[in-house]
């Protein structure tokens, strides 16, 4: 019974549609203080979804070494938003669903420092609404 229920999860994780960020690009420089706006994209599903939520966050590099991290282990880092995630469709090319998130860059960044913004995103997918959790980040420069 419990190796059914994996492999169901398993099975209702993979027809669960990522949501990514897309802008800022990967490797875009910010400063202290600035306000940005995050478009979180996520692609066309045809599955039974229930968006619940979205955390944008910034975590720190240890030593500027963001390839040694994964994004959102052990934590977010520092949130910059929490809240609803209620993506709307894009009528152009390539037809996926978008939503902004502005938010400011705390004041503490340390120029020359790189940074992990980080995306954690919640979802129930199928018809018994099995929770999915997924992490995801890109790197931001600080100047």
């Amino acid at each position: 019974m419990k190796t059914l229920f994996v492999l169901a999860s398993l099975a209702l994780s993979a027809l669960a549609q990522s949501a990514t960020i897309i802008s800022p690009a990967d490797g875009s420089t910010v400063t202290s203080g600035e306000t940005i706006v995050v478009d979180v994209q996520q692609e066309n599903s045809s599955s039974d979804l229930v968006e619940v939520a979205v955390v944008l966050g910034l975590q720190f590099c240890p030593s500027n070494d963001c390839a040694a991290v994964t994004p959102g282990q052990p934590g977010v880092g520092t949130v910059l938003f929490s809240g609803p995630f209620a993506p709307v469709h894009d009528p152009a090319p390539p037809f996926s669903f978008h939503q902004n998130f502005t938010v400011e860059m705390p004041e503490f960044l340390t120029p020359g420092s790189q940074m992990i913004l980080t995306l954690t995103h919640l979802q129930l997918v199928g018809a018994v609404k099995v929770a999915v959790l997924e992490q995801s980040g890109i790197v931001l420069n600080i100047e």
